[in-house]
């Protein structure tokens, strides 16, 4: 993992995250989603008649079940299961409470009138503007060529 560019998004619903994601998946990221393998999995526990009925519920308790075996369990399953051919990876729907470790790069997407609170210890990006100008921010991250 040591060559690969993975960075990991975080941010309110609506600040601009799957934007983001998208933009970088465009620039040639491989874009992953934690919320996918905690879908995946529950499909293991529940019926999937079950899945239907209660979606919100049910992906939101596996999720916290896996944090509870360890704070970073969803992060380590998604970065466990990268293709090994892929260098730069976008996780598009991290949470805060289950980054520990600096294995990747966290940015928030921070948009006025949307997001709650800017973390104070996070990388920010700012959506306070055009899609343009926040194509440039997002464009911004991508690695420099050597």
């Amino acid at each position: 993992m040591n060559n690969k560019t993975i960075i990991g998004l975080i941010g309110d619903h609506g600040a601009g995250k799957t934007t983001a994601a998208n933009i970088l998946k465009k620039r040639g990221f491989h874009k992953v989603s934690i919320f996918s393998k905690v879908e995946e999995f529950a499909t293991h526990l529940f019926r999937r008649e079950e899945i239907e009925k209660n979606k919100a519920i049910i992906l939101n308790q596996v999720r916290r079940r896996g944090c509870a075996v360890h704070k970073e369990y969803w992060l380590n399953l998604v970065l466990s299961t990268l293709p090994d051919d892929k260098n730069m990876v976008i996780i598009e729907d991290l949470s805060i409470d289950e980054i520990e470790s600096n294995k990747i790069n966290v940015y928030q997407i921070y948009r006025p009138n949307v997001s709650t609170i800017e973390l104070p210890d996070i990388k920010t990006i700012r959506n306070d503007g055009s899609l343009r100008d926040f194509t440039t921010k997002i464009e911004a991250l991508l690695p420099h060529k050597k």
